[in-house]
């Protein structure tokens, strides 16, 4: 449907001084032609925020809004499905190839490596060519060879293959920079966090298609099957615009307005008129500024940003410094760590998850995978009802980070749940009892959980939109470098008799992090996000 153009009609309970700030670009008995002249300048989120408030589906966050937070999380529950998968891809190799332990452990660290390859190259396509084209790309990619890892004839293609997904997933970073563009600042924390119970969502559904099919299927059907929500993202693509912040960035002006209007349209609202202009960080200095009237109908330019991106590698190299500059320096360092932190701290409970033995009257059980004459892992049953339980800790956790983040900010709310996190893994230093140690990692999975879903809402408001998807990316790559070491911690520490030294460092980690969030320089809790900045 096209929405170019399209106001929607004045209702009875409009005052005038409110209809004078309408944009309307058609005429008839239904609209009101009112154009006013010599607006004040208005950035695209104060246009999102605005079109938000006066809209009447869902007011104070617009149906479209909740459109695109529906769509951002059906690719957050893929990714998670695909995560979640490599609880139990790596037990069912093992047994079909005869895999030693560093072999398995291998295959979940191949998936880090193509995460941490990916997250760099879909944030600079994003940034460079934009967030739908990255997704796009990145959602194809997963989806091909996820479904290529089924038919796996050998352990070494699997390993390519997972890479290759890995490679795919790395642009997870992209759709989330494009929903968090639509979000009115008043509750963009809220939402962010929120999207995160479809992390959990997909986790769960992983892990109870993995009981169902496992028992009695190949797991190749399993990974099959979990590539499919990949597919569905693809299907309704075409209804996903771009970003207008993005378009602004660019100087496609004619664009963010039309997507503005799109967004107006499918919320019942109005579109404000004014200068269309890109956002200004304190204490930084945007240069080039673009300036633009909304409601001018040929489009035309009132001041044309210049394009300070180049394309290709100079363009990208170009990003990068700018991500070292003096005001974003410490920003993506601390950045980068916390990531780091958080993803090595996450993925090595998922593993521990099936790897702690547990003491049952007075007995230490093992908890390693035992082959059946088929190929097929003996995983008991208490091994997928300990991923499912802990999978389900997240929930608590996400809703503790939704009910804490816009009232005491990302700060104290992310250093909180790191150490939560901390607490509750330090006890497993040594074997308790399988209710003990259930509910421990239930803490613990609740804690970081929240503490990750923080930290991905965190992270892009630090950076500027020209910037962000490049920010967010590079920070996910660099946190990769945590998922593919704890594979070794988890499983071949846990497995070589060296328990103590394995918990302690999933203590240390999170709770050094929750004391560097101090080092953060800026609190974003409600605050305008840049468009567009260089140093002086």
């Amino acid at each position: 449907m096209e929405y170019d153009g399209v106001s929607r009609p004045v209702t009875s309970d409009q005052s005038v001084s409110e209809t004078s700030h309408l944009l309307d670009l058609h005429t008839g008995p239904n609209y009101h032609s009112d154009e006013v002249a010599n607006h004040k300048n208005i950035t695209v989120e104060e246009a999102i925020e605005t079109i938000v408030r006066r809209g009447i589906y869902f007011p104070g966050f617009g149906k479209f809004q909740l459109g695109i937070l529906t769509y951002t999380g059906l690719a957050w529950l893929a990714d998670a499905a695909e995560m979640i998968l490599l609880s139990f891809i790596g037990p069912s190799a093992k047994c079909e190839w005869g895999l030693s332990s560093f072999e398995e452990g291998a295959i979940t660290s191949a998936v880090f490596a193509g995460i941490f390859v990916g997250a760099y190259v879909w944030g600079l396509v994003s940034d460079m060519k934009g967030r739908r084209l990255g997704f796009m790309a990145t959602a194809l990619f997963t989806f091909f060879f996820g479904l290529l890892s089924a038919w796996s004839p050998t352990y070494l293609s699997l390993l390519l293959a997972r890479t290759l997904v890995g490679f795919g997933l790395g642009g997870s970073s992209v759709v989330f920079s494009l929903c968090m563009e639509f979000l009115p600042a008043s509750s963009r924390g809220f939402w962010l966090v929120f999207m995160e119970i479809l992390w959990t969502v997909g986790s769960v559904s992983s892990a109870l298609l993995a009981w169902l099919i496992l028992p009695h299927h190949s797991w190749r059907i399993l990974v099959a099957v979990s590539a499919l929500p990949f597919l569905v993202l693809l299907v309704f693509y075409s209804w996903v615009p771009e970003s207008p912040r993005y378009l602004m960035v660019k100087g496609d002006v004619e664009g963010a307005r039309k997507v503005l209007r799109q967004v107006a349209y499918i919320n019942g609202a109005p579109v404000p008129t004014g200068n269309l202009s890109l956002a200004k960080l304190p204490r930084q200095i945007v240069c080039d500024r673009a300036v633009v009237k909304i409601n001018t109908p040929s489009g035309r330019r009132d001041e044309t940003p210049r394009q300070m991106d180049q394309g290709g590698i100079k363009g990208a190299f170009s990003i990068f410094l700018q991500l070292f500059s003096p005001e974003l320096k410490l920003t993506t360092i601390l950045l980068w760590s916390f990531f780091f932190a958080n993803a090595f701290t996450y993925y090595g409970l998922v593993l521990l998850t099936t790897e702690l033995p547990v003491k049952s009257h007075d007995k230490l059980l093992l908890t390693e995978t035992k082959c059946m004459p088929d190929g097929r892992p003996g995983t008991d049953v208490s091994s997928y009802k300990a991923v499912l339980i802990t999978s389900l800790a997240e929930l608590p956790g996400l809703l503790v980070a939704c009910l804490i983040v816009e009232r005491y900010g990302r700060k104290a709310s992310l250093g909180a749940l790191l150490l939560g996190t901390s607490l509750f893994v330090a006890p497993l230093w040594k074997p308790l009892s399988e209710m003990a140690t259930t509910s421990l990692m239930f803490g613990a999975r609740s804690c970081i959980m929240g503490a990750f879903s923080i930290l991905w809402a965190y992270a892009p408001e630090l950076y500027p939109t020209k910037l962000r998807s490049s920010g967010l990316g590079f920070s996910n790559s660099a946190g990769r470098i945590g998922g593919f070491l704890c594979p070794f911690v988890a499983i071949e520490m846990m497995k070589n008799g060296h328990r103590v030294l394995s918990v302690l460092l999933f203590v240390a980690v999170p709770l050094i992090a929750s004391m560097a969030t101090l080092l953060f320089p800026i609190e974003t809790k409600g605050i305008r996000l840049a468009d567009d900045i260089q140093s002086d």
